[in-house]
């Protein structure tokens, strides 16, 4: 017998992956096409306010070379996006604003000048003299696109993470529970099922209408135990009756050694609860409790209901937990680490499975649940 680990493997490669960054952005046809709307967006905007300041200048005139200008920092935004977006993607963020600090006044110093040599070698010299005049101001305003572009770019990315998460989220914890379920279902399957079909081989011959009803039985449960799972929850009357085909059965192979009783309050019977919650605490005092004594000992459920929590307790008078701990850390140990896990995700810390010697031999395992079949708030 033993407490409950704190943790499963299961546990830590969840929150491994759950962590995983997606993939570094990519220059991708949509997003080039969306930069080209943004910026033509821009320099149509740019121009029609220089036309309101100027109305005498041509449209025409003032769109090119506006297109000219927004061409010249779309091309120095690209070396900046992959070193501050692309290659810093996973960098802390206090790097990434040191890096921006350093590129946002190259990139407005540097975007300007290549647009002037540009304007110097197309248009008229009087152009560019018009156009230095404004410097400063050209200046800042360089500088403030830089800030908005490179806020969007960002601000895009961490949408990318958060949805990346919340997938991952939604499909490891999927993962995680059909992993508890296939062990829960494994655990009930192999030791139960070969014990369980030497008892009816046994009592054929003896007493083979007994028998038809241990298949019965048998057959109920692995139904049950295959079929169950497929849903998020179960009425505890579901889980009841498969915990007393499985205690009968039980009885068969420890004979006069094993004394059950399970004690279930009827206002609880339709309480939603997780399927498989409550074979493994059973089945554990049977193996470690009641099987490795010779004189064998009860297995006692109890169910009740009080206000909004519902609570159950499985003791037995076995051997007690052994001082060396066997199930900690070893696959026996895995029923009640992953029904402590499932009731964890399920109702949140609270729910978590507690264990203790019984008085005055055994062992014994409680939880609360909310009868609602809700995490408490």
């Amino acid at each position: 017998m033993s407490s409950v680990p704190p943790s499963t493997d299961l546990d830590a490669s969840l929150d491994t992956l759950q962590t995983q960054a997606p993939p570094k952005p990519t220059i991708t046809a949509k997003g080039v096409g969306l930069a080209a709307a943004g910026w033509t967006l821009y320099a149509f905007l740019y121009a029609s306010f220089i036309a309101q300041q100027e109305p005498n200048a041509p449209f025409v005139g003032l769109l090119a070379g506006q297109i000219i200008f927004v061409l010249v920092l779309g091309l120095y935004s690209v070396p900046v996006w992959w070193v501050a977006v692309r290659e810093m993607d996973r960098s802390h963020w206090g790097w990434t604003l040191g890096a921006h600090l350093c590129l946002g006044p190259l990139y407005a110093w540097g975007g300007l000048e290549s647009y002037l040599s540009v304007v110097r070698a197309v248009f008229a010299p009087s152009i560019a003299a018009e156009i230095g005049a404004q410097y400063q101001w050209i200046l800042f305003a360089n500088l403030t696109v830089y800030i908005i572009q490179f806020a969007l770019y960002h601000l895009v990315r961490n949408v990318q993470r958060l949805r990346q998460k919340e997938r991952q989220a939604t499909e490891f914890l999927a993962m995680a529970r059909e992993q508890q379920l296939a062990a829960l279902k494994a655990q009930v399957n192999p030791h139960f099922l070969f014990n369980t079909l030497n008892s009816i081989s046994a009592t054929l011959r003896q007493d083979p209408e007994q028998a038809r009803e241990m298949i019965a039985k048998l057959s109920d449960m692995m139904r049950y135990a295959l079929e169950g799972p497929d849903r998020e929850f179960v009425p505890l009357r579901e889980e009841v009756a498969f915990t007393r085909r499985y205690l009968d059965l039980e009885r068969h192979r420890f004979s006069d050694r094993l004394r059950a009783r399970m004690d279930v309050d009827t206002d609880a019977l339709d309480t939603p609860v997780p399927p498989m919650v409550l074979q493994p605490l059973v089945e554990n005092a049977l193996r470690h409790g009641i099987a490795p004594s010779e004189d064998g000992g009860s297995v006692t459920v109890a169910v009740t209901a009080e206000h909004d929590t519902l609570d159950v307790h499985v003791e037995d008078t076995g051997v007690g937990p052994d001082a060396d701990d066997p199930l900690s850390g070893s696959t026996d140990g895995t029923g009640l680490a992953t029904t402590s896990t499932r009731l964890e995700r399920t109702y949140g810390p609270d729910a978590a499975l507690h264990t203790a010697r019984n008085d005055p031999t055994g062992f014994k395992v409680w939880f609360s649940i909310p009868r609602n079949g809700a995490a408490d708030s």
